[in-house]
């Protein structure tokens, strides 16, 4: 049996460590992490210059739309009694409703009172429920749909 020469492991264990250490890196940049209203509030001295997100509750009867403008304005919650007020620019994406998780992110005041957004993800469920007949497809547009072979 050959022996193998040192220089093979230490080359190999720069190469392991090299590899581990741009992994974790690249790791970092992609996590998806948002605070709570609590947290921002606690930290929003110190992250009031950074881009982050929030993540909590839309407060029941909170949402503010004008379309004209593309202007929403709602509050933010943890249903703890910590909350934020959200501005927002543009259209709201179409499952975005009052008590609805939602995800923000964009930029908090000093004093963590206010959040100026700058985009904004709606958490949803996983859990796919039939449609009921209210909500089914109409069969006959169904035959009669572009999309059927002629």
């Amino acid at each position: 049996m050959s022996k193998i020469p040192l220089k093979w492991f230490v080359g190999g264990g720069i190469i392991l460590v090299l590899a581990i250490a741009i992994s974790n890196l690249k790791f970092g940049d992609n996590v998806v992490y948002f605070y709570t209203p609590d947290e921002a509030m606690a930290k929003a001295a110190e992250i009031d210059a950074k881009t982050i997100k929030v993540g909590g509750m839309v407060k029941a009867g909170s949402v503010d739309w004008k379309p004209e403008d593309l202007a929403l304005n709602f509050v933010i919650s943890d249903l703890k009694g910590h909350e934020i007020k959200v501005a927002h620019k543009g259209n709201p994406p179409d499952m975005f409703k009052e008590m609805s998780g939602v995800v923000v992110e964009g930029h908090i005041s000093k004093d963590g009172q206010s959040m100026v957004s700058q985009k904004l993800m709606v958490k949803h469920s996983e859990e796919y429920k039939k449609p009921d007949a209210e909500h089914s497809l109409d069969k006959k547009m169904l035959e009669t749909s572009m999309f059927k072979e002629q």
